[in-house]
């Protein structure tokens, strides 16, 4: 009894350690394709976002700057606001059934009612504004640089500022648009890198590069102008996201690999386990109950045979155990 009893106990870790969650947080992301559909080329993506079915635009430049609802199966644009032309718009973020759009220059944030896209009130700030999202709590801003602001969606203050690095200390610069995104792990935030043909992935707690998503193959059929480059990423659900660029002629519904929605309990590693938990705990235990009865009977037939010797020779059997970015030169807009 005692050598099943060590037996047992010597396995047992090894059927919990298949069953501990996958924490490999070294996981490749990819991007897949599901579907292309038709984009307003016209359209000098800034911001890009998703609400209650809705897919909501910015587009910039001076005297081309809007701010528009679209059906992105179609690419028709169902409504949309010119701003003024001394206005250059940049990202967007839904906040409280409004929308708040950052201006590049202007140091101004225009609040418009989701309802019927009117202006309502706006915010002051100080730099440029470039990418924004809301995370459920606070706003994410960008302005180019490798910074990121925290800032309180009620009153615009800078609540606190946080660098993006790489995994070697490097400030990764030129953040972009924006999409917050809540996953089992905390809030994460993807960026697009003016002219790269990528997108990261960082926790805005501490500004640490989580994940890095090669889009170039979606970049490639888009022209090679350098203001043509990838810009707007908007969260359909669970894994599915909206993405485009600056005078695009497409826009994609894509899957991003490892990554989780708000709107369902997708898991970033380890998807399926409960499930797969229940029979695995119950396939152990039926094996143990095997194991512990054989073990049982072969120690009560050598106790009978040999009851009256004790024996020195007890042995426990131990188990062995870059994407490039867009084409450089010329005059840039943001």
């Amino acid at each position: 009894m005692l050598a099943s009893l060590v037996f047992l106990s010597m396995i047992l870790p090894i059927f919990q350690a298949e069953s501990v969650p996958n924490s490999d947080t070294s996981a490749d992301y990819e991007i897949v394709l599901l579907s292309e559909h038709y984009h307003d080329e016209n359209a000098f993506t800034q911001g890009l976002e998703m609400h209650n079915g809705s897919l909501y635009e910015s587009t910039g430049l001076y005297g081309s700057s809007s701010l528009r609802e679209v059906n992105p199966w179609t690419g028709e644009v169902i409504r949309s606001v010119p701003m003024n032309e001394s206005i250059f718009s940049e990202g967007i973020t839904v906040y409280n059934e409004t929308i708040i759009m950052l201006t590049w220059k202007s140091e101004v944030a225009y609040v418009f009612d989701i309802e019927n896209l009117s202006i309502v009130s706006s915010f002051r700030y100080q730099g440029e504004g470039w990418g924004i999202c809301f995370d459920g709590e606070s706003l994410v801003m960008s302005n180019g640089t490798s910074s990121i602001s925290i800032r309180d969606p009620e009153s615009f203050e800078i609540l606190r500022v946080v660098s993006i690095t790489d995994d070697f200390g490097n400030d990764i610069s030129k953040i972009n648009e924006l999409e917050c995104i809540n996953t089992i792990e905390g809030p994460r935030v993807l960026a697009n890198i003016w002219q790269d043909d990528r997108i990261v992935l960082f926790d805005p707690l501490n500004g640490t590069l989580l994940g890095d998503f090669d889009a170039s193959f979606l970049s490639a059929n888009n022209g090679n102008g350098v203001n043509n480059v990838l810009n707007g990423i908007a969260h359909k659900n669970s894994s599915e996201f909206w993405i485009t660029g600056k005078n695009w002629s497409s826009m994609y519904l894509v899957s991003m690999t490892n990554l989780s929605g708000t709107e369902e309990n997708i898991c970033i590693y380890g998807c399926g386990q409960n499930e797969d938990s229940i029979w695995s705990s119950f396939g152990m235990v039926l094996l143990l109950a095997i194991l512990f009865s054989v073990a049982t009977s072969y120690t009560k037939t050598s106790t009978e045979e040999g009851k009256n010797h004790e024996s020195n020779n007890r042995h426990d059997e131990q188990h062995n155990a870059v994407p490039l970015g867009q084409s450089e030169g010329g005059e840039y807009d943001y």
